[in-house]
């Protein structure tokens, strides 16, 4: 409940930083409006989704509080929230967005 959000560049996205890693990546609580969407972005490494709150979809898959998603590095997908949602995001490596 204390943690600071920071805005993104997205319209109804804000994230609260644990950690950057040394590759680049980050692990992050990612705090989502409803209606929000992260545009389809391709991974250049490893990334890790824990859904702590609402429901999002991710690549075509629902996803539900306690929901875990891993996405291998070269695979893409985009992030749009069905509901507020919070998911927890880990990633190796940054994760570039496709335009």
């Amino acid at each position: 409940a204390a943690r600071s959000w920071a805005a993104t560049d997205f319209p109804g996205i804000e994230r609260s930083l644990f950690r950057n890693t040394r590759e680049g990546g980050r692990a992050s609580f990612v705090r989502l409006s409803a209606g929000s969407r992260f545009p389809r972005h391709t991974h250049q490494g490893d990334e890790e989704v824990v859904v702590i709150a609402g429901r999002v979809r991710i690549g075509g898959v629902d996803l539900d509080a306690g929901d875990y998603l891993y996405t291998e590095a070269g695979e893409e997908h985009d992030v749009v929230a069905l509901s507020d949602a919070v998911i927890f995001v880990s990633s190796r490596k940054p994760t570039p967005r496709i335009e």
